[in-house]
């Protein structure tokens, strides 16, 4: 039987998986002309968005936490993959967690380099391009060691997880697929002994996420004062300067969600298992705002961007038009009023003639 929180990600995930379809149409068909090689990176995001969904409707991994314990768990009852691809889906979930935040980085570069007109993205833009999407799958390739090397699951984690937690649930470990961490496992003697390659792993993880938030304060602040001196000298068009003040808003804001609702919780989770106080109901906290990441994400581009917003707000119009004219239509029909077709006036069928 389907848990609640199964089905609720489910259910954000196929929104996600929408509002990203949606996101990408606009990007390819109403993208302003000035916009340029940036929107194949705006499309990149939102495929990069539109998998983690996928990879939530599909797997739905959960998150348990308690004491020293922080696992990322997939239950076969629960997923809607093969047994044999659980494992992969789990693995994939945590690189794509590390990966957000790198791809953001980069991103920040890239629009720093376009607002200082940057002689390397004239001379190189192409190159640099190739460089800015090939990043993430090697960056996810290295995400992927850390996961299978040092945050795998061992016996003591095995242990722990069906005592306190897997046989309340009748759910056999041979059953659920997980990665994560147990700091302080219990030694022979019955005292805690710190889990040395465990803590290794998730320091790793910790310095390339400080590294990627540090690259996005960095260039965030540089290319606001780039945008704000390319307001203010006037040596572009009002559209031109619009446009770019656009794409920085929402990029900012694009980053603050996944910060927010995946990295806040998720790091707040491994310093409380590090130092053995953490409770079961702050990993059900962090499994429910990060399904809502790639669901909200795409909302800044939406209806900042003034293109994309019109765009939706004119199709909302023909969809409402024609909703009233298939009203009208209906009335039309139940009073008996003839409709006009091919310039000839033709009786409803089924209604008394004279």
């Amino acid at each position: 039987m389907l848990s609640l929180h199964t089905i609720y990600q489910r259910i954000s995930g196929c929104i996600a998986i929408f509002n990203n379809i949606i996101l990408i149409f606009l990007i390819i068909y109403k993208s302003h002309h000035r916009v340029g090689k940036y929107k194949y990176l705006m499309i990149y995001i939102s495929l990069f968005e539109l998998l983690y969904a996928t990879l939530d409707v599909m797997g739905a991994p959960t998150i348990f936490t308690k004491d020293s314990v922080f696992v990322v768990a997939i239950y076969t009852e629960q997923t809607l993959v093969p047994e044999m691809f659980s494992e992969v889906f789990c693995d994939w979930y945590c690189v794509f967690f590390g990966v957000s935040m790198a791809i953001f980085a980069i991103h920040f570069i890239y629009r720093y380099l376009v607002v200082s007109e940057n002689k390397m993205l004239k001379n190189h833009d192409s190159k640099l391009i190739f460089g800015i999407l090939a990043f993430p799958f090697l960056f996810g390739l290295f995400w992927l060691w850390l996961v299978r090397f040092f945050i795998s699951p061992t016996e003591k984690s095995d242990q722990f997880l069906i005592e306190n937690h897997l046989d309340k649930i009748g759910v056999n470990i041979n059953d659920v697929n997980y990665a994560g961490v147990y700091f302080w496992p219990v030694g022979e003697d019955g005292r805690n002994h710190i889990h040395w390659r465990s803590s290794i792993g998730i320091f790793i993880m910790s310095i390339a996420i400080t590294i990627s938030v540090a690259i996005i304060f960095v260039f965030g602040y540089k290319c606001y004062n780039e945008t704000c001196t390319l307001i203010k000298q006037a040596t572009q068009s009002d559209s031109f300067n619009k446009l770019q003040t656009q794409l920085f808003y929402a990029l900012v804001l694009q980053t603050a969600i996944p910060v927010i609702l995946m990295h806040i919780p998720a790091s707040t989770g491994f310093i409380a298992s590090f130092f053995n106080c953490f409770i079961e109901i702050f990993g059900e906290v962090s499994s429910v705002t990060i399904c809502l990441y790639p669901l909200l994400d795409p909302l800044p581009n939406l209806f900042i961007i003034t293109s994309y917003r019109e765009a939706i707000i004119d199709a909302m119009k023909a969809v409402k038009q024609r909703v009233f004219h298939c009203k009208s239509f209906k009335a039309q029909v139940g009073t008996g009023t003839t409709i006009t077709l091919d310039s000839q006036s033709h009786p409803v069928s089924g209604l008394p003639t004279n």
